[in-house]
C-alpha cells in the first residue's frame, strides 16, 4: 500500500504540472527533480568509493540543466567548467586511476541526469509539448508497473543475475507490452503530432525498451556501490534515481524522435 500511495503522491503533481503550468514551469519542477537525483548519484558514487561532496553532484548536473535551456554557448562553456574543476579534484585523489575514474563517472552522472533533464524539459516547450510529455510519462511507468506486476506473478528467468537479480525475462516482456499498448492508447485519446495509434505502438515499444536499459543501468551502478536503493526516499520505492532511472534513458530519444514531428 505504501508504495502505490508514494507513486500516486509522486505522479499526481508532476501530471498537473504538464498539464496546466507552462514550460517554465515544467522546467522549474524538473530542476528540482535533477538536483535531487544528482545529490543521490553521488551518494551512490561515493559508496563505490569515488568520494566528493554529495552537493557537487546536485550542482553541476542543475548547472548544466539550466546552461541547456538557456542555450547558445552556454552548455558548451558549463561543461568545460565542470570538466575542469573535476579534473582539478582529481589531482588530489589518492591514486591518478582513482581521481581519473571519479572525474569520469562524476561526469557520466552530468550528462546522464542532467542532459536527459534538459531534454524532457525542453520537449515540453515545443508544439503540442504537454502531449508529447505525459506521452512519453505513460509508456515509462505503464512499462515500470507492468514489469514489476507481470515479474512478481510470472518471473522465472532472470535477465540481469549479476546485477538486479529480481529482474526477470517475463517482466520486461511484460513491460514493454504494457508501455506499447499504454502508447497506443493515449495517442488513440490525446493524439501525438500526427502520430496514429498503430505508428505510437512500435514508438513506444522502443521507448519502453531505452526506459528497461536505464533501470539495469542504475542497478549497475547500484551493485558497484553494494546498495539496494539510491537513497530512502520515497517510502516503498528508495530514492528519486530509482524512480527516474527509465525516464532519464528514454527521455533523450524521445526528444529527438517528437522534434521530428513537432518541427
Amino acid at each position: 500500500m505504501a508504495r502505490v500511495l508514494s507513486a500516486v503522491a509522486l505522479a499526481a503533481p508532476v501530471v498537473l504540472v504538464v498539464s496546466y503550468a507552462p514550460p517554465i514551469g515544467f522546467f522549474w519542477l524538473v530542476l528540482l527533480f535533477v538536483l535531487r537525483a544528482g545529490w543521490e548519484y553521488q551518494r551512490l558514487l561515493d559508496a563505490c568509493g569515488w568520494l566528493g561532496r554529495r552537493w557537487d553532484g546536485a550542482l553541476d548536473a542543475g548547472a548544466f540543466l539550466i546552461a541547456a535551456w538557456a542555450g547558445g554557448p552556454m552548455p558548451g562553456l558549463v561543461l568545460t567548467l565542470i570538466l575542469l574543476r573535476l579534473l582539478v579534484r582529481s589531482i588530489r585523489a589518492e591514486t591518478p586511476k582513482a581521481g581519473l575514474a571519479g572525474a569520469g563517472v562524476s561526469l557520466l552522472g552530468v550528462l546522464w541526469i542532467g542532459g536527459a533533464g534538459a531534454l524532457i524539459a525542453s520537449a515540453r516547450a515545443l508544439p503540442g509539448g504537454r502531449e508529447a510529455v505525459l506521452f512519453l510519462l505513460a509508456v515509462v511507468w505503464a512499462n515500470d508497473v507492468a514489469a514489476f506486476y507481470v515479474g512478481r506473478a510470472m518471473g522465472r528467468r532472470q535477465i540481469a543475475p549479476a546485477i538486479s537479480p529480481a529482474k526477470t525475462v517475463e517482466g520486461a516482456v511484460g513491460g514493454l507490452l504494457g508501455g506499447a499498448a499504454a502508447g497506443a492508447a493515449f495517442a488513440a485519446w490525446a493524439g501525438l503530432g500526427g502520430l496514429s495509434p498503430i505508428a505510437a505502438g512500435p514508438a513506444a515499444l522502443l521507448l519502453a525498451a531505452f526506459a528497461q536499459l536505464g533501470d539495469l543501468c542504475e542497478s549497475l551502478l547500484k551493485r558497484a556501490a553494494r546498495e539496494k536503493d539510491s537513497a530512502a526516499f520515497i517510502p516503498g520505492h528508495g530514492g528519486l534515481l530509482d524512480r527516474i532511472d527509465g525516464l532519464l534513458l528514454a527521455g533523450p530519444p524521445f526528444y529527438y524522435f517528437y522534434w521530428t514531428l513537432a518541427t
